[in-house]
Order: structure tokens, then C-alpha cells, then sequence
């Protein structure tokens, strides 16, 4: 996992996480650790409500997170700002 970032309203009813991954086999490794040792706690304490995945994941990952009904955002080409054409 490259970033993980956990944020809490202020009346502590909605909770953001974020996570961000070097390509589809480390999600698949992330989801399988997390369902072997969390899950469980995870789902007792959160109701996802939302899942939104960024990037161009495999068809893998899609089907280990179809039951969470994930919404798929693809990249849109030529939007995309490069740190080395940053001024």
C-alpha cells in the first residue's frame, strides 16, 4: 500500500478512508490480509455507504469488491498534471 488516510466528521457519523495502491495485485494481497484479520472488526464498527475506485483496476480486484458495489472512475486522458511540468 503506497497511502492509507483515515478522516472523521466533526460529529463523528461519516469516516473517509483512503487508501492507494502500486497496481491491482497489491490490492488483491490488502484485501485478502484485511479479510483475514479485520474484516470482522471492520464491519461491526463501519457501514460503508460508499466505495469509489480511481485508476484502471483488473478484473480480479473487480470481482474481490463487487459486493460492496464499488463506483469506477477511470482516468480521463489528458488531465493529468505531471510533477516535472509543475511551475
Amino acid at each position: 500500500m503506497l497511502t492509507q488516510e483515515w478522516a472523521i466528521s466533526d460529529d463523528r457519523q461519516v469516516c473517509h478512508i483512503y487508501e492507494r495502491f502500486q497496481d491491482s495485485a497489491a490490492v488483491i494481497t490488502h484485501t485478502q490480509l484485511f479479510g483475514a484479520k479485520f474484516a470482522a472488526r471492520f464491519f461491526e464498527i463501519l457501514k460503508p455507504t460508499r466505495v469509489v475506485i480511481y485508476g484502471t483496476p483488473s478484473v480480479e480486484v473487480k470481482d474481490a469488491l463487487a459486493a460492496v458495489n464499488p463506483v469506477y472512475m477511470a482516468p480521463l486522458e489528458g488531465f493529468r498534471k505531471h510533477p516535472a511540468a509543475q511551475s
